[in-house]
């Protein structure tokens, strides 16, 4: 019988097809859920794609993971079971992620950059000794033990969007809330290739972001004064999370107005010069 399942909600038929062909390639096997959401018709949420099947799972682990993944060694769903095996039952395990107390990207995964069509290291920070503690992992591809996302589905109420399910979810195991905390997350140092950068119709973020990420700092606020996910991170009182989300929308409207005016890729080319 398989130890794992790797579940994924899809818009692409196609690139969905070449992650599948990279998981059936691995020396590991695996069971695939796939979750047809072409023209998003039959979810509004990942978090209620995920939960949808969450009864389905019948081996010990699950991973979700987004669509444009690719694994390109034979070994590496091999290597990321095994560590699934050094966490509790109730613990969280992800290939990029960021602790609340510092800054930094922990990854060794890549991305293709949108400018060059290089791959690169979206983070500063490489994953050493194989697993480390952190605060927040990425939604690209994190996974557990199959009955604690049975027992405690992800939130698709708070999280009713296609964004930050995963640190949702890391935050509530590590806090009181709904259940006792104490809880680790983890990220190792698994490499695999991520064909998403980030960037979502030419932006960086889109507006439901930007909204989630506010929702989520009030909701946690009397865990944590801080909070820090792959993407963005900010103070959670009240004054500081009213101010991030106009702050962001700011933010938003500016690069669309340096795109509109055709300005943005030639900024961009000039700060990758100055940086390399």
């Amino acid at each position: 019988m398989n130890e794992v399942t790797i579940v994924c909600c899809y818009n692409n038929l196609k690139t969905y097809n070449d992650f599948v062909n990279t998981l059936k390639a691995q020396t590991c096997p695996c069971e695939i859920i796939g979750i047809d959401n072409r023209d998003n018709k039959a979810f509004t949420s990942c978090a209620g794609a995920y939960n949808s099947v969450k009864d389905q799972i019948t081996t010990k682990y699950v991973i979700y993971s987004h669509q444009d993944i690719l694994l390109t060694e034979p070994d590496t769903l091999a290597k990321f079971v095994s560590y699934l095996g050094r966490i509790n039952a109730d613990d969280i395990l992800g290939v990029a992620g960021v602790k609340f107390n510092e800054p930094g990207l922990f990854s060794n995964i890549k991305h293709i950059d949108n400018l060059t069509g290089e791959l690169i290291y979206p983070g500063n920070e490489r994953v050493e000794g194989g697993m480390m503690e952190c605060d927040t992992v990425d939604e690209c591809f994190f996974g557990g033990y199959a009955e604690h996302f049975r027992r405690y589905p992800f939130d698709d109420v708070l999280c009713n969007n296609w964004h930050l399910y995963a640190a949702e979810a890391c935050m509530r195991i590590k806090s009181n809330y709904p259940r006792g905390g104490g809880h680790n997350v983890y990220v190792c140092d698994v490499y695999l290739i991520h064909l998403s950068n980030g960037v979502y119709k030419g932006r960086r973020y889109t507006l439901s972001f930007y909204y989630g990420f506010y929702k989520l700092c009030r909701h946690y606020a009397k865990y944590f004064p801080f909070i820090r996910t792959t993407c963005v991170s900010s103070r959670t009182d009240f004054i500081h999370a009213l101010l991030y989300y106009p702050h962001l929308r700011t933010r938003e409207i500016m690069l669309k107005t340096l795109k509109a005016a055709g300005l943005y890729e030639i900024l961009r080319s000039i700060k990758k010069k100055i940086i390399h």
